[in-house]
């Protein structure tokens, strides 16, 4: 593999995303037309995914980035289905923690916060310095994005939209 290789693998992701030719969707993220529906999606995928490490490999640095990540997407699924928000207004990773903490979805007011607070140190040390997360530390953040969806699935009244059943039964 040299340089040559790696223009034309860029050209050719660009070219997919310009001509819209991506292929066809992710079956379990097929049927979502809403927004929430999407971002919802991808929190239960993402949860799926972490549940099929587990299993597997304990891929312990996929599992925590999956589990950092599924909690936003839950997150920000509450906040496009129950407000007049869309995704677009979440650029950045706080503002998604921020407005769920405004908007009270959590009566500990200080949950929000603290992921937050937890995520902004420890995601980046994991992925940009030094850290390496450990077997315990992945576990625990899978449990803190099960339960956080969960939490955010039923405050939201949207379990039949939930795809995280099916997908446990390793029927993604």
């Amino acid at each position: 593999m040299g340089l040559d290789d790696v223009v034309d693998a860029v050209e050719r992701v660009e070219s997919l995303v310009a001509d819209g030719q991506t292929g066809p969707v992710q079956e379990s993220l097929s049927w979502q037309q809403t927004d929430a529906d999407i971002q919802l999606g991808k929190a239960c995928a993402m949860l799926g995914t972490c549940r099929q490490l587990r299993r597997g490999t304990n891929n312990h640095v996929s599992i925590v980035e999956l589990s950092f990540n599924a909690i936003e997407r839950s997150f920000q699924f509450y906040l496009v289905d129950q407000t007049a928000a869309s995704s677009a207004d979440f650029r950045k990773h706080e503002d998604v923690f921020e407005d769920i903490e405004r908007r009270g979805v959590f009566s500990n007011t200080s949950v929000p916060a603290r992921i937050d607070a937890f995520r902004s140190e420890h995601r980046a040390r994991i992925y940009y310095d030094i850290d390496r997360p450990g077997r315990d530390l992945a576990i625990g953040m899978y449990e803190l994005a099960e339960v956080v969806h969960s939490y955010v699935v039923g405050f939201a009244d949207a379990h039949s939209r939930c795809s995280c059943e099916e997908s446990a039964d390793g029927g993604i």
